[in-house]
């Protein structure tokens, strides 16, 4: 069908209200993504003013979380929302299409892309004195085998040898805590 022909968006009036009701956030915006890529919708600027506040009552806390306000701070209500339509879009982008191809809806005015942390660049803040003392006294306690695997390991990330390694042993034996012990190695270095 195609887009505009409905006389009105009841079917997805519907559908979203009960997706709010009993679905997480996420899938709800996700759910609105889909309803858009129907090209059903009438009036996609409707649906999305009438269900942004249902569908992105969760956005403030996410915004204090990633620390764009202060605890204390109150966010304003169009930020929220803008951040709203910057999701919507990341998702319909990742879908092929984006905001642009609905309009009259709205555009996202913040680059909120900018302003969420990447967690693969957080990652690279430790502090060195600390990894270092975490890995001697883990080291310590290792027993035999996971010395072996431990000097293996850094010693092809030392020699910059690219191998592969499986550490394969029953549960409760240290698997995990010799992994952690080589990741706390590797970023100690650097």
């Amino acid at each position: 069908m195609a887009r505009g022909l409905l006389e009105d968006d009841h079917k997805w009036r519907i559908c979203l209200e009960k997706a709010i009701a009993m679905q997480p956030r996420m899938a709800c915006h996700r759910l609105l993504a889909v309803i858009l890529l129907t090209n059903e919708v009438a009036e996609p600027y409707l649906l999305w003013d009438q269900f942004k506040a249902g569908l992105y009552n969760d956005v403030k806390h996410k915004l204090h979380h990633m620390n764009h306000y202060q605890a204390d701070q109150e966010i304003p209500e169009d930020d929220v929302y803008d951040y709203g339509l910057w999701d919507l879009n990341r998702i319909l982008v990742g879908m092929g299409r984006s905001l642009a191809d609905f309009p009259p809806m709205p555009l996202p005015q913040q680059q909120w892309a900018h302003r969420i942390p990447n967690p693969l660049l957080q990652a690279k803040q430790y502090d060195v004195d600390e990894m270092a003392t975490l890995v001697d006294e883990q080291r310590a306690i290792f027993n035999p085998d996971q010395v072996v695997a431990f000097d293996a390991v850094l010693e092809s990330v030392t020699n910059n040898q690219g191998h592969l390694f499986f550490i394969h042993a029953a549960g409760g034996c240290g698997k995990t805590f010799l992994c952690n012990t080589i990741a706390a190695e590797v970023r100690r270095r650097g």
